[in-house]
């Protein structure tokens, strides 16, 4: 997208930051965007500033809109602070909102405002990161910090986007070399991997030990007070069951339906602790590190050997993320527990609403600090495995007209593959659910009539999920003289996936490392055609195989594919590789078909 492209462009975006030895900080930011279309005058003429309302201040400084030479400031009325979310327990979240008067296309917007922090997450200690990637055009971006501590810093600039100066020990500056990126329009699933990103790390500390000493202690503190009565009996029930792991799974199940999950890391008095105990088993909800919390003392009063983990909550383009260096607590946004039975190692998300002993995606394959007083440490969940992902999808044609055809569909989803379902149906309204399943096993086909064979269920535990539908369509074959045309869909592949030429973007395959497998049955029919040659192709990304078999009176299908690297780079896709995959794939798979006969003419 160029600058004459986009909505809006922010012409200035100046970031200034003092920081004193104990960690409290203010921060200056001077703001101009300019307004190119009907929609930016909605979309940047009220800009919010989130704060915590504990330990922070915002003061604006100056905020006007420039219309030509014509300078009309922003009047006190148009600033407004409102409460962001429920604060019961924890800091007041708050946003203010400045609201740009008679915004025109042509219109420049001036902000400057100041923020001060008087509480910092962890005391005697800062830090930092700027991620720039594709989105907002920004023309100039430029970031000083001053700083009574000692400053270190880490730069990952694969598209050489910046330049940094540090002065001195106590002073860095960075500023873009040149216009940032805007965002791709006109492309198939637009995604961007974060190796492309230009990240700028700074920290007053180089040592991950020394810079997480003292939050473990205070989790300590927190973890060291005696279990609130109301779940003793918890435990007492849970050492009824012989099994470890069911005891784990039978506490995460309990946390899960009695305890309300906040989704983000919520503030406790200006600091980044957990509530005591008594607070959360009272209250009956929890933020990440509260539920972590909670967990990882019902689990020692078991004897099993469990502790508070920090891990970064999200999808994994990386499938293993490289290893964290400089000390950053903007690398975590996210509460588990690692727990040890033996020489097993579980990775437990008391968040989630089923419960599982394998790692959900959302926190496969990263690093992981343990926190142990003294003895903190990475640990890596272990990443995403094909093998735990398998999605067994078959679908049984019988043509009973000439634009008519009985479908009877079965979804398989094996060990974790079923965990987005699962979630939905523990937190949506099952018709909603069921809504989208139906879509999916469906295809886009015109529906007549359905009902399910068998409906999908789930526990608090997490397990395969199974469903079954049976449903009546029109035509899905194209004419072809006496014969019709049926077209095979792709095994999960996109169209982006096969159209990469003057791609701007990388290139998304799948959420995460799966294996899929279909199997389509033609009942009474006959193959017009010689079946074509069974095709086998394997590459670093993905392997792909197709057959075709006559069984009896049926005609079968058989597809499989498995996403073994799910995230393409630009620079990937456009070597020989990955291009005679395509033409590989494009062959066997893409817009392919058979021609078939009915044996009862109903075509």
């Amino acid at each position: 997208m160029t600058a004459e492209e986009a909505g809006s462009v922010v012409e200035k975006f100046l970031i200034d930051y003092n920081i004193t030895s104990s960690g409290t900080f203010t921060e200056t930011v001077e703001y101009v965007v300019r307004v190119q279309s009907e929609d930016a005058k909605t979309n940047v003429g009220l800009f919010p500033i989130e704060y915590n309302a504990t330990s922070d201040t915002v003061e604006i400084l100056e905020a006007f809109t420039m219309n030509g030479k014509e300078k009309i400031l922003v009047e006190p009325s148009a600033i407004e602070t409102r409460d962001k979310g429920e604060a019961k327990d924890y800091d007041a979240q708050k946003v203010r909102s400045v609201v740009f008067p008679q915004v025109q296309i042509g219109s420049r917007l001036h902000l400057k405002y100041r923020m001060r922090c008087e509480k910092p997450l962890m005391a005697g200690r800062w830090s930092e990161e700027f991620t720039l990637s594709p989105g907002q055009l920004i023309e100039k971006f430029a970031v000083t910090v001053q700083s009574e501590l000692p400053l270190y810093y880490q730069v990952e600039d694969p598209r050489k986007l910046v330049s940094l100066h540090q002065k001195n020990p106590k002073n860095i500056e960075f500023h873009s070399r040149h216009q940032l990126l805007g965002w791709v329009h006109a492309e198939k699933d637009v995604f961007f991997h974060p190796s492309g990103f230009s990240n700028i790390r700074i920290s007053t500390h180089k040592d991950w030990p020394e810079f997480f000493h003292g939050l473990d202690k205070d989790f300590l503190e927190v973890e060291s007070a005696p279990l609130p009565k109301a779940l003793s009996s918890w435990v007492s029930n849970a050492k009824k069951i012989k099994e470890p792991t069911a005891q784990i799974l039978f506490l995460m199940e309990k946390m899960s339906r009695e305890f309300r999950y906040f989704g983000d890391w919520r503030r406790n008095k200006g600091a980044l602790v957990p509530r005591t105990l008594a607070e959360i088993e009272k209250s009956r909800y929890g933020d990440c590190k509260d539920l972590a919390t909670l967990l990882t003392v019902l689990l020692r009063n078991l004897k099993i050997d469990a502790n508070v983990a920090l891990v970064r909550r999200g999808s994994n383009p990386w499938i293993l993320e490289p290893d964290y260096t400089l000390p950053d607590l903007n690398r975590f946004n996210h509460a588990i527990v690692q727990a040890k039975i033996g020489k097993e190692v579980y990775w437990l998300d008391a968040t989630n609403p089923v419960s599982s002993l394998r790692p959900i995606p959302d926190i496969s394959g990263r690093p992981a600090w343990i926190l142990q007083p003294n003895s903190g440490h990475f640990e890596r969940v272990p990443a995403t495995q094909i093998s735990d992902y398998q999605q067994v999808y078959t679908h049984e044609y019988k043509f009973s007209g000439v634009d008519r055809v009985q479908v009877l569909a079965k979804a398989d989803l094996q060990k974790m593959a079923g965990y987005h379902v699962a979630n939905d149906l523990m937190m949506m309204p099952r018709s909603e659910v069921l809504s989208e399943v139906l879509e999916q096993l469906t295809e886009g086909l015109e529906i007549r009539k359905f009902h399910y064979v068998k409906e999908p269920t789930t526990t608090r535990a997490l397990n395969d999920v199974n469903v079954a539908l049976e449903y009546d369509s029109g035509r899905v074959t194209f004419e072809a003289g006496k014969f019709g045309f049926f077209p095979i869909p792709d095994g999960s592949l996109t169209g982006a996936f096969y159209e990469t030429e003057g791609r701007e973007s990388d290139l998304k395959l799948a959420d995460e490392p799966i294996s899929f497998q279909g199997v389509r049955r033609l009942k009474e029919t006959r193959l017009a055609q010689v079946a074509p040659e069974p095709c086998h192709i394997e590459s670093e990304w993905v392997d792909m195989e197709r057959r075709i078999t006559v069984e009896g009176h049926d005609v079968v299908i058989l597809q499989s594919v498995q996403f073994k690297k799910p995230y393409v780079t630009q620079a990937e896709y456009r070597t020989p590789a990955f291009h005679k995959l395509q033409m590989a794939s494009k062959k066997c798979f893409y817009r392919a078909g058979i021609l078939i006969e009915p044996l009862n003419g109903a075509l």
